[in-house]
């Protein structure tokens, strides 16, 4: 009896000097003071000699885990919560602004070198199909209206005579020769008109500005009609050298390059009208987020500035990563009734990118994140052995986020719908799980 309590009284004192000498934690502690005072069996005691030393007991390697009994968990307040399938989409906040859609945006240019004499549209104006908006002057313009009349007037002239020399191929009067010259004669003349006149129409003359060009010139000349004026008749050259240009679509006037008695070339931007019934929102979003975003996923788009929210789509995802931002552009068209919202403004989009299967939701409070990477404890499952407790052990495991918010993680990869991992308590789980495994294994070569 007498060795029996030396021994220990040893085991104590060897156990109260590594604790504090190795920082021993209370658990480890515990466990190896239980070890110290069990009384030796029948077999031990029998085979242990008065000179003997004892065996060493070999300790169990560590499994990884972290034990808490009941009593603890009550005393750090530890909980537990269970996993559960994602079935709310998750909201990717971007920014942006809004933009105009170049392919609705009309460019008014002249088509032929001028001088601008007049401009009726202002910018900001909302103007109307067919409204007046810049009136010109050209020389060139004019020789293209002069150059009609006279390929017309030479048309007419070929067409009567084609059509006197018809009667006289029938009788013979005439050659089949010159029959041939005269057909010829007035598809060349007909050819030229025609030329002459799609000229007009691709510098944009009006059918109303051409035909006033022609009708003086129509049918026979009276007598009367030959006794007018040169310029009654074919029209003063003046008056053919103006044309106004008229706006081809309904929109506001949202860039104005013209200024009057100034001179322009066909390069030349006068003024760019908008519809401004929809405008495009860009969005920047980043690498790291990419994966997430598909065409025909709902944005919902947020004005800070206005307090109001419209709801797109994503109709375009760029195929390369911006390198200023580092981020792929993302677009959206979004309907703008009354032309309330203006280009260039500062937006908010949240997107919702449905649930996929497999990811998880778990408290925010129960994920520990450490050395870069993301780690929750998870409640191990009950063993074989019908009196292990199922709730005193947690294992540590690894998950990779898909988005983080303050009150919840959805986790990628690593977690199952039903599992139960801790959530008040986790940040004493984890002081926990390091000081036993810096007990098992020694410091982290980390």
């Amino acid at each position: 009896m007498f060795r029996r309590i030396v021994i220990v009284v040893v085991a104590l004192a060897g156990v109260g000097v590594a604790a504090y000498l190795g920082g021993v934690s209370p658990i480890r502690l515990r466990n190896a003071l239980a070890h110290a005072v069990r009384p030796a069996s029948s077999s031990e005691a029998s085979s242990t000699s008065p000179g003997a030393q004892p065996a060493p007991v070999a300790q169990p390697k560590w499994d990884g885990s972290v034990a808490v009994t009941p009593t603890e968990e009550q005393s750090i307040g530890l909980k537990v919560a269970t996993v559960e399938a994602q079935v709310e989409p998750i909201k990717l906040e971007l920014t942006g602004k809004t933009a105009y859609d170049p392919d609705t945006l009309t460019r008014i240019r002249p088509r032929f070198d001028t001088l601008v004499e007049r401009v009726h549209a202002t910018l900001g104006q909302r103007v109307r199909k067919g409204q007046p908006l810049v009136e010109l002057h050209s020389t060139d313009l004019a020789s293209a209206k002069s150059d009609l009349q006279s390929r017309f007037v030479q048309w007419q002239h070929d067409l009567k005579l084609h059509d006197l020399r018809q009667g006289f191929i029938k009788t013979g009067a005439i050659s089949k020769q010159l029959w041939v010259d005269t057909h010829n004669d007035e598809k060349k003349s007909r050819l030229e008109y025609t030329l002459a006149l799609d000229r007009l129409k691709v510098l944009k003359v009006p059918d109303e500005e051409i035909e006033p060009l022609l009708a003086p010139l129509r049918g026979d000349v009276d007598r009367g009609r030959r006794s007018a004026s040169t310029a009654q008749v074919f029209g003063s050259i003046e008056d053919k050298a103006k044309m106004t240009l008229v706006s081809p679509v309904d929109g506001v006037v949202i860039e104005r390059e013209v200024a009057p008695q100034n001179f322009y070339e066909t390069s030349s931007v006068l003024m760019v009208i908008a519809p401004l019934d929809h405008l495009w929102v860009m969005l920047n979003v980043y690498e790291l987020d990419q994966d997430k975003v598909k065409v025909g996923q709902a944005l919902e788009i947020q004005f800070p500035f206005l307090e109001e929210e419209v709801v797109g789509k994503v109709q375009y995802v760029a195929n390369e990563v911006s390198k200023e931002t580092r981020a792929v552009k993302v677009r959206a068209s979004i309907p703008n009734p009354g032309a309330r919202l203006k280009a260039d403004m500062l937006v908010k989009a949240m997107l919702e990118i449905p649930p996929r299967p497999g990811q998880t939701v778990i408290p925010r409070r129960a994920m520990v994140s450490a050395d870069g990477e993301d780690f929750v404890f998870v409640r191990r499952a009950p063993g074989a052995n019908p009196q292990a407790q199922p709730s005193d052990r947690f294992e540590r495991r690894k998950i990779e986020v898909a988005q983080e918010s303050h009150d919840r993680v959805i986790v990628a990869r690593g977690l199952k719908t039903g599992e139960q991992v801790a959530s008040s308590g986790s940040l004493i789980l984890a002081q926990l799980y390091d000081d036993t495994r810096t007990m098992a294994d020694g410091p982290a070569s980390d």
